[in-house]
């Protein structure tokens, strides 16, 4: 595609370690010693850590997107839409569905998607929150499940049309609730209220297979998210295993066991089957109970728990040196945007002091927790900064304030502070798309 004149270095997917990782090549791109192109389906960066706000009518869809041209202009970093069909890492080609890429250097960082770990139906039958349209298809079951449940005299037809149920008790499903049990009872209750629509009819469920929300958070913050969220009105039931997802309907019980396929077998032997011991009902099913690195076969590289790509200290895939990885695509850290944005950093360093042939410049990574923060509602969150739990308003105003400016531009910046600030005095949007 390009010259062979200097170093081509190519980045699937612009989330947060793609789009970093092109900001922090910009020196050598404007130095001449190196060409990047970046490669994503859509041609916008996604915010994902406020898709809740849209889900649930805080924010407007085009509040949490930017245009990676947008990102980059000025830069002389190529940007390419395409859906990404493989890779060929023996003659290191990427390929796309606008044809193959050449690259020198790969980074890949192409995210995850909905690990529904095998529970026969949850796909089929669940919302996800994922990525813009997800966020847009759960405001709109919402709505029409009001609009159902206004044409409706029956109380306990009103009231199945009425709940929600999540699955999932990390960050997503607990910021999720927490916005939809305000979203439902108080903006969406108002609208409704010629049909006699009470807040008791409208319930939201969590269930989680862990013994605690947030299992990943400093326990503190697990104990005050679930206090909070019970207090809001959320009914939280943990250790609860999710076995399979019907229409509507979601059952626990006790999972299936499964043991590793017999020599010369490709069939696992289930060693007990599932049992169900109860049944859950709710009109709309939601499923953030966790995520798997996206799959693509390259030769050579190893992959550790989720599908996530082994990767060395370096950032770069054991077994194959020129191509590195990082984010949600990459084992060993968690999976969180701060981490990403850390790992671009390295990543960048690393490609060029290859490049500028100064391996000792090359830098391990270690990364640094700078702090953990779940918002549980209007004016109020939760969060863990050195090591110090601190919650309410003022924590409300710093989760907001931090994610304001992850975002590249002022005048998005702006615009989410001016959405903000009318969600303070008016109703949420309740339009369904």
């Amino acid at each position: 595609m390009y010259g062979m004149s200097i170093p081509r270095i190519v980045i699937v997917g612009g989330g947060f370690g793609g789009v970093y990782t092109a900001r922090h090549l910009k020196p050598i791109v404007e130095k001449g010693i190196a060409e990047v192109t970046i490669i994503n389906r859509d041609n916008y960066f996604l915010f994902t850590p406020l898709l809740h706000e849209v889900a649930t009518g805080a924010l407007s869809s085009h509040s949490v997107v930017e245009p990676i041209r947008e990102i980059l202009r000025g830069s002389n970093v190529h940007f390419v839409q395409a859906e990404v069909k493989g890779i060929d890492a023996d003659k290191k080609l990427v390929k796309t569905s606008s044809g193959p890429i050449a690259y020198d250097y790969l980074v890949v960082s192409s995210g995850a998607t909905t690990n529904y770990y095998g529970v026969p139906g949850a796909e089929k039958y669940s919302l996800t929150l994922k990525d813009l349209s997800d966020a847009i298809n759960i405001r709109t079951a919402l709505i029409k499940a009001c609009e159902k449940a206004a044409m409706t005299t029956d109380i306990e037809e009103r009231r199945r049309l009425l709940s929600v149920l999540i699955v999932g008790g990390g960050a997503t499903g607990v910021e999720l609730a927490a916005e939809l049990i305000e979203f439902m009872r108080d903006t969406l209750c108002s609208y409704y209220h010629h049909a006699c629509f009470d807040s008791g009819d409208m319930t939201v469920t969590l269930v989680a297979s862990s013994p605690d929300l947030l299992p990943v958070f400093p326990q503190e913050m697990r104990a005050i998210a679930l206090e909070e969220l019970k207090k809001r009105g959320v009914d939280v039931r943990l250790g609860v295993n999710v076995i399979e997802v019907a229409n509507h309907e979601v059952r626990t019980g006790k999972p299936a066991v499964i043991a590793p396929a017999a020599p010369g077998s490709p069939v696992p032997h289930i060693t007990q089957t599932a049992v169900i011991e109860s049944v859950i009902l709710a009109q709309t099913i939601i499923w953030v109970a966790g995520v798997a690195a996206t799959q693509w076969d390259i030769p050579g590289a190893e992959r550790e728990r989720g599908n996530r790509i082994k990767i060395d200290e370096l950032l770069r895939v054991v077994g194959r040196p020129e191509i590195f990885a990082l984010g949600d695509a990459s084992g060993t850290y968690p999976m969180l945007a701060q981490v990403a944005s850390q790992q671009a950093k390295i990543v960048a360093r690393n490609i060029t002091a290859v490049i500028e042939s100064k391996p000792e410049h090359m830098k391990p990574f270690s990364f640094k927790q700078k702090g953990l923060l779940a918002s549980l509602g209007k004016w109020y969150a939760v969060g863990s900064i050195h090591g110090v739990t601190l919650k309410g308003p003022f924590m409300w105003w710093l989760w907001r304030t931090i994610y304001l400016f992850n975002f590249h531009s002022w005048r998005k910046r702006f615009r989410i502070a001016a959405e903000w600030t009318v969600d303070l005095f008016y109703p949420r949007d309740i339009s369904s798309m």
